[in-house]
């Protein structure tokens, strides 16, 4: 039984049919399996569906292996499958904590194929993601392990991709033989219909589409015969941009055609972009202004979704800076706009008498237009909230505090409010840094900050100032209900785990309270007296809340009288 498992997970990338027909016999011996084999064949049928296109459904398979109680090796299986499909997805966030899960397990794994495995879809991954020389990165590191058949093939591929995006790939670079020939040697259909789309592309960019054309068409049938979706779709939406080239609209139209409906209900906007761009060229060639602006709304929207789909990649990963990747939305915006500009020309310089032509492009320069305005709109949002937010936390940082605390306060002296302020600072953070590392300390500020944040009043100002120090500024709040506040933040913080970060260790802080019966409606004296509350439970046995009236009392207590 063993054996035919393996068997089965041997071919599934090469052999699309005797997967399938494999799969159907093992069907059959399901229920003589043992439990180990059952998780083994579930991740297989995963697979299968995943294959088909069904994302989702195979995630759920592969998220519960990953979460029971199965074998080490299933769940790196599961995990690396979710990583995949993720990329595939579009879920940026959550496959970086599945590469996070990966790197975790890796060492304890003891088959080298499985360890080959999860380095190639971390570099994979990476590659979807836009971040190309950390891909190249894991892609060497797993071509320098001299690996043979499939292995040898996935990594000359990820070399090969990240180089393209790189803009350090050519057609004569030997990359690219390199790569054919290590997936020729194994018959790795999939991965060499990859490489031809590169190949395809950097033809395109040369203005060869005949060869473009030539290169497409001689290896259409085997991934046809596969049907793998996602690289057939850029195969057709490939042939029609070509078609376009050549003058041979009816082609491209064609192609245009089967990339929409093979695309239905994928989550991958590429070749629809391209796709919709083709048709739109073909009815304006065409005069069918009427299906001309159908196709350049239907562009326009995938072209959006695909340029929202970069910024959602730079902002789920945190490396780009923020200039360059302002400038780059600006660039975009520019070429979308010099679009629509030429777009507006070619329309205006036909039959500019009709005026259910003329209509139609008045709709069309409005919509676009209004998009345009819109990206604008999100871009200074986004520009407002990366100011205002702390860049590791994202709760409010201490410049855009003390800005919103003033205004609050003011509005709370003006209605003679109760006004309170809760600061906390995590107990022994520097002995975190040191024993774990900065990334392990990074882990912990974010957990405690969305924590908190999670269990915070709706209204309430809660920022990081800076280091391990937060500050909470509580509207029509007094000191005794601060109090309760401050004490559901000290028993969250105490309850999180912190296993997760791959260490294990305590996670606690100190807290002071204050409100404007006791220092009045001034942010300064808030802050400050909460600050020496803070200290005073710091200084009494740290994980606890003090009032700011127990700092006067122990002064008092201390008091001589001559």
């Amino acid at each position: 039984m063993d054996k035919a498992l393996s068997q089965a997970d041997s071919v599934r990338s090469r052999d699309a049919i005797q997967f399938n027909k494999l799969l159907l016999d093992l069907d059959y011996l399901e229920p003589s399996f043992t439990p180990e084999q059952s998780d083994y064949f579930q991740y297989l049928k995963a697979y299968q569906i995943a294959f088909k296109g069904n994302f989702v459904e195979a995630q759920k398979i592969w998220q519960s292996l990953s979460e029971s109680n199965t074998t080490l090796e299933v769940k790196l299986r599961a995990n690396v499958s979710l990583l995949n499909t993720m990329a595939l997805s579009k879920q940026w966030s959550k496959g970086l904590t599945y590469i996070e899960k990966l790197l975790a397990d890796l060492h304890l794994v003891k088959d080298p194929a499985l360890s080959q495995m999860a380095i190639s879809v971390i570099s994979y991954f990476y590659n979807k993601i836009g971040q190309y020389e950390l891909a190249l990165q894991y892609a060497q590191k797993l071509n320098a392990i001299n690996l043979q058949g499939q292995g040898s093939c996935v990594a000359e591929e990820l070399i090969l991709e990240s180089k393209f995006y790189l803009n350090a790939l050519q057609l004569n670079s030997p990359e690219i033989n390199s790569a054919i020939s290590a997936c020729t040697i194994d018959n790795e259909i999939v991965w060499l219909s990859v490489i031809y789309t590169f190949m395809a592309r950097l033809h395109l960019d040369n203005g060869d589409s005949d060869l473009a054309i030539k290169l497409l068409q001689d290896n259409l049938a085997p991934i046809e015969d596969i049907n793998y979706v996602p690289t057939l779709s850029h195969y057709y939406s490939l042939l029609a941009s070509s078609y376009i080239e050549e003058g041979e609209y009816t082609k491209a139209k064609d192609f245009g055609l089967k990339t929409i409906a093979l695309s239905s209900g994928m989550n991958n906007m590429e070749p629809e972009m391209i796709a919709y761009e083709a048709l739109y060229k073909v009815a304006v060639e065409s005069n069918d202004f009427e299906d001309a602006l159908k196709y350049y709304i239907k562009f326009a929207e995938a072209d959006k979704t695909y340029f929202d789909d970069l910024k959602t990649k730079y902002l789920a990963f945190q490396l780009a800076q923020h200039k360059a990747v302002e400038q780059k939305v600006q660039i975009e915006l520019l070429n979308k706009q010099n679009k629509l500009l030429k777009a507006s020309q070619r329309l205006a310089d036909s039959e500019t008498e009709n005026n259910r032509l003329f209509m139609a492009l008045l709709i069309m320069v409005i919509s676009l237009l209004t998009i345009a305005a819109i990206r604008s709109n999100r871009n200074q949002k986004r520009l407002k909230h990366l100011s205002e937010h702390d860049s590791l936390t994202q709760i409010y940082n201490r410049g855009h505090f003390t800005s919103a605390a003033q205004d609050a306060m003011v509005g709370c002296q003006t209605n003679r409010d109760d006004i309170s302020c809760i600061l906390f600072d995590l107990d022994k953070f520097k002995t975190i840094n040191d024993s774990y590392g900065h990334a392990c300390g990074d882990w912990v500020l974010k957990h405690v900050a969305s924590t908190c944040k999670d269990i915070g009043r709706k209204n309430d100002i809660f920022a990081r100032l800076g280091g391990e120090e937060f500050c909470v500024i509580l509207s029509r709040c007094d000191a005794n209900t601060a109090m309760k506040i401050a004490e559901d933040y000290r028993k969250a913080i105490e309850a999180i785990d912190s296993t997760p970060s791959g260490n294990t260790f305590p996670i606690t802080a100190s807290f002071g309270v204050t409100d404007s019966r006791q220092s009045g409606y001034s942010l300064e004296a808030l802050t400050g007296h909460a600050d020496n509350a803070m200290y005073l439970a710091k200084d009494t046995g740290r994980n606890q809340v003090c009032n700011y009236r127990d700092v006067v009392a122990v002064d008092d207590s201390n008091s001589v009288i001559i």
